[in-house]
C-alpha cells in the first residue's frame, strides 16, 4: 500500500502523480507530496492540502493512482517501469485451481468497470514501452475487448504488446480473424498449457474441454503466423508431467516463439489450495531441468519466471529473468547477505508472506 489520506472526502478518484511545477492543464486530477502533506489538484484545478499516513511504497511522478473513498492510495501504473497491465475483466471461462485471483473475485459483477478502464487507458502516457493485456480471460469482454485492442493499436505505436489468454476463444476462427484485424502487428500471445494429458490440464482448469479448445487456439495462431509463447505454471498437479509436456510442445507446436516456466503467485485460489499446490523452488527447478533441456536441444527459447537464483543451478541463471512487477517484489531477510541480490528477481510479496520460502544466500565462493 502506498498510503492513506486521512481527511479524504472526494469519493473514488483516478489520479496522476505529478508536482506543482507541472501545472497540469488537461483536467486530469493530480497528486503530489509537499512538506509531509499530500496536495490534490481536482479536475477543476482547485488545490487541496491533505494529511496522510505513509505506506511502504513511494509515489513517483507520472504514476497513475487510484484513491478509494476511504482514502487508501493504490498504484495502477508505475512510471519508472514503462510497462502497464491492462486488466480487462475478472471474468474467466476456466476456474484454474492455482489462479492468483480467488474464485469469488472471478464471479463478482464489475459494475461500471469498463468506464473506469477506458478512462485509465486514455490517461496513460503515449511513450509506454510495453503493454500487457490480462484478466481473468480478456477475450470474454467481446466487443469491448476489440475496442480496447483497437485503441491500443492506434495509440501506443512504439510499445511491445502481450495478450495473456487461455486461448480457448481463439479456437473460433471467426473470433481470431476479428482479433487480428484490431490488434497490434507485434502482439505476443501468452497461453498456458498445464500438461500434455487432457485429463491433467482440464483438472487444473476445472473446466472440461478446455485442453481441446486451447490446443486448437494455439494451432490457429500458429497457422496465422502469430507469435506464441507457451506458459507452464508449475504446481504439484503437473510437476511430474513436465518432461512429457515438453516433448508434446516440441512435436505439436511447430514455430512457437518461446516457452516460459512460471512459479506460482500464492494468492487467491492458489493460496486457498496451497496444500494441494505448493512445491518449493528447488524441487520445481529439479523437475523442470529435464524439460528445459528438451526445449534448448530443439532450439526453442526458454525462461524461468519468478524463480530466486539460489534455487536455480548457476548455469541456468541467464534463464531466470526478473519477471515480478517491481512493486510486488520482496526478499527474505536472509537475502540481505546474498552477493547476487541485485540480479535476483526475488519473491512475490504474497508468496513471501504466506509460504515463507527457504533461501540460501549466495556468497563470494558460490559465484566463482
Amino acid at each position: 500500500m502506498i498510503g492513506r489520506i486521512l481527511n479524504w472526502d472526494f469519493g473514488e478518484q483516478l489520479v496522476r502523480a505529478g508536482n506543482e511545477a507541472d501545472g497540469s492543464k488537461d483536467g486530469i486530477p493530480e497528486l503530489w507530496m509537499d512538506d509531509g502533506k499530500v496536495v490534490f489538484r481536482d479536475s477543476n484545478g482547485a488545490l487541496h492540502s491533505l494529511d496522510w499516513k505513509e505506506g511502504d511504497e513511494k509515489i513517483n511522478v507520472r504514476d497513475i493512482l487510484t484513491i478509494r473513498p476511504d482514502g487508501i492510495i493504490s498504484r495502477n501504473y508505475a512510471a519508472q517501469s514503462g510497462e502497464v497491465d491492462i486488466f480487462v475483466t475478472n471474468q474467466c471461462n476456466s476456474n484454474c485451481i492455482m489462479c492468483p485471483l480467488s474464485e469469488t473475485v472471478r464471479r463478482q459483477e464489475q459494475r461500471d468497470y469498463f468506464s473506469w478502464l477506458w478512462k485509465f487507458i486514455h490517461i496513460l502516457p503515449n511513450d509506454l514501452e510495453y503493454v500487457n493485456v490480462t484478466g481473468g480471460e480478456p477475450t470474454l469482454l467481446r466487443q469491448h475487448f476489440f475496442e480496447i485492442m483497437e485503441y491500443l493499436k492506434n495509440t501506443f505505436s512504439y510499445a511491445g504488446f502481450q495478450l495473456l489468454t487461455n486461448g480457448r476463444s481463439l479456437a473460433d476462427k471467426r473470433f481470431l480473424k476479428r482479433l487480428l484485424e484490431c490488434s497490434p502487428r507485434n502482439m505476443r500471445f501468452a497461453i498456458p498449457i498445464h500438461a500434455s494429458k487432457e485429463s491433467v490440464h482440464d483438472a487444473i482448469t476445472q473446466s472440461k474441454g478446455s485442453f481441446q479448445q486451447t490446443n486448437q487456439g494455439i494451432h490457429n495462431l500458429l497457422n496465422e503466423g502469430q507469435k506464441v509463447e507457451i506458459r507452464l505454471v508449475v504446481s504439484k498437479k503437473n510437476i511430474n508431467e513436465l518432461k512429457e509436456t515438453a516433448k508434446y510442445i516440441v512435436s505439436e507446436y511447430k514455430g512457437i516463439f518461446c516457452v516460459n516456466f512460471i512459479a506460482m503467485e500464492m494468492m487467491g485460489s492458489a493460496a486457498v489450495y496451497r496444500e494441494e499446490l505448493w512445491v518449493d523452488y528447488p524441487e520445481v527447478f529439479q523437475k523442470a531441468e529435464k524439460a528445459v533441456k528438451i526445449f534448448i536441444e530443439n532450439g526453442i527459447d526458454v525462461q524461468l519466471y519468478n524463480f530466486p537464483l539460489c534455487a536455480v543451478k548457476k548455469g541456468y541463471w541467464p534463464l531466470a529473468v526478473k519477471s515480478i512487477t517491481d512493486y510486488k517484489v520482496r526478499y527474505m531477510p536472509e537475502c540481505e547477505f546474498c552477493k547476487v541480490k541485485e540480479i535476483c528477481g526475488g519473491f512475490f510479496a504474497s508468496t513471501k508472506q504466506l509460504m515463507k520460502p527457504e533461501v540460501w544466500p549466495i556468497g563470494q565462493d558460490d559465484e566463482s
